[in-house]
């Protein structure tokens, strides 16, 4: 499918791939020693890693123009939760951008070229089913 946009065609592909694990959350940063460091880092690193790495099983190359994502986080559900939805922490939005930052230079060349977002969370076996529908600039 060819995509007409402001700065010229696009070639529209769609890359769909599920990690399994639980997800972590991009977390708050906070400075340390003039520096700034995320929390959660070995955690964070490890699930960025094999977010990158099922990208690139998928088939991943950047892509150069605009990108929609669909991301579906699921949690397992405590033995004694009762309620439908994982209305509780995690937050969506840093699940979010752990997902975003962890595909930078595999899926597009950066976050910035994501203009559609589309993101839930459920309860299921833990992990993150990615939908990335992008377009390559045609000449």
């Amino acid at each position: 499918m060819l995509y007409s946009g402001r700065n010229g065609d696009y070639q529209l592909v769609t890359i769909a791939f599920t990690v399994e694990g639980k997800p972590i959350q991009q977390g708050s940063m906070r400075a340390f020693n003039n520096r700034i460091v995320h929390n959660k880092t070995k955690e964070l690193m490890a699930w960025r890693s094999e977010v990158a790495k099922a990208a690139f099983i998928a088939g991943c190359t950047p892509i150069t123009g605009p990108i929609a994502i669909s991301m579906r986080f699921t949690y397992e559900r405590g033995k004694t939760v009762t309620r439908d939805t994982p209305t509780v922490p995690p937050d969506l939005d840093k699940q979010i951008r752990s997902i975003l930052d962890a595909l930078t230079g595999v899926a597009y060349v950066d976050d910035s070229q994501v203009t559609q977002i589309r993101a839930s969370k459920e309860y299921g076996p833990p992990g993150v089913e990615i939908e990335i529908t992008g377009g390559f600039e045609t000449l």
